[in-house]
């Protein structure tokens, strides 16, 4: 015969797995709650004592970007390749666990800002091809003090694909702005 105390404690556990699960269940909707527009939905219970928008202020939208923004990509012209570890979710980068790249989006992004909106051509094929006959546009100094992005480099500005494109089986060279640099490090 069954004993009892057996299906107590059974009950018990899943008793507090529930309360556990309604807990952090409130939690998430009271921050997706916080960041929305005023709807009818006023107020959730405790909200306002639990300080949710404090724990949350950026909302979920923090996390992410536009994804109809361009693509940014540096490429190094000597073996064609991308000079950039990224992104950090690659196998190379032992899916996020080797942070490599992390650095070198500000360094991208530091050499980037020192090249004007003028010096970008207009590429309507293949960036790479682009980048080939491109003239090299100047000298850049880069001022990390670990530099690795050196040498002939080229910049690729490119609309993404459209979603409605997706599944299409051809290549799609969307239409791009490039500029090629010599990038100069320093020897630490």
């Amino acid at each position: 015969m069954l004993k009892p105390v057996g299906v107590t404690r059974f009950s018990r556990f899943g008793l507090i797995f529930a309360l556990v699960a309604a807990f952090w269940l409130y939690i998430f909707v009271a921050a997706i709650h916080a960041v929305m527009p005023t709807n009818p939905i006023s107020a959730l219970p405790l909200a306002k004592e639990l300080y949710i928008a404090s724990w949350f202020p950026q909302g979920w939208g923090f996390y992410s970007k536009d994804a109809r923004d361009l693509t940014f990509q540096v490429v190094d012209i000597t073996n064609g390749t991308l000079a950039a570890a990224w992104p950090n979710n690659r196998s190379e980068n032992f899916f996020g666990l080797k942070r490599f790249g992390r650095s070198q989006g500000i360094e991208a992004g530091l050499l980037s800002s020192r090249i004007p909106e003028s010096a970008k051509t207009d590429c309507e094929e293949n960036p790479y091809a682009c980048l080939n006959k491109a003239a090299v546009y100047a000298e850049l100094d880069n001022p990390t003090p670990y530099p690795t992005i050196c040498g002939d480099i080229g910049f690729v500005y490119q609309e993404p694909v459209p979603w409605a494109w997706s599944r299409s089986g051809k290549k799609i060279d969307m239409p791009s702005k490039v500029v090629r640099v010599n990038v100069k490090c320093s020897k630490n």
